[in-house]
């Protein structure tokens, strides 16, 4: 009896840990999930300032034109998906769609730099990502 109080416990034991890799083997991402939320997110090169940077000089190059387009004041929403090597795909204005502004911000995520990925689970993973651009004429 008292052999089998021992052997009680350490079996319970065994069966809990067994849990818990099985449960994180489960969470592991496979190779074409795309994450909508991460534990760390995917970001710009050199991180928000040097996006800001970034945007703003695309911007600046076509400011007589986003002057003249009066779709392009206020907010404009995008979102891509940055992969595993920080490559970007899926790229889609959510606002102002169809205005100047929404094609400048479109053009410069396609044609910029590659992205540091987002993190989950100690892996680089496919995730989604927004950014917003708030354009306003004085």
């Amino acid at each position: 009896m008292k052999n089998l109080l021992i052997l009680l416990p350490l079996f319970v034991s065994c069966a809990l840990s067994a849990q818990q890799v099985d449960t994180f083997k489960n969470n592991i991402p496979q190779a074409d999930s795309v994450f909508q939320k991460v534990e760390i997110e995917a970001y710009f090169p050199g991180g928000e300032q040097m996006w800001n940077k970034y945007v703003q000089e695309k911007i600046e190059k076509e400011i007589v034109r986003l002057s003249r387009d009066k779709k392009s004041n206020g907010t404009c929403e995008v979102q891509f998906i940055v992969g595993k090597d920080g490559t970007i795909t899926n790229v889609e204005a959510l606002t102002l769609k169809g205005s100047l502004l929404a094609k400048i911000l479109v053009n410069a995520i396609k044609e910029g730099p590659k992205w540091i990925p987002a993190y989950q689970f100690g892996r680089a993973v496919k995730a989604w990502r927004r950014q917003k651009v708030t354009f306003r004429m004085p």
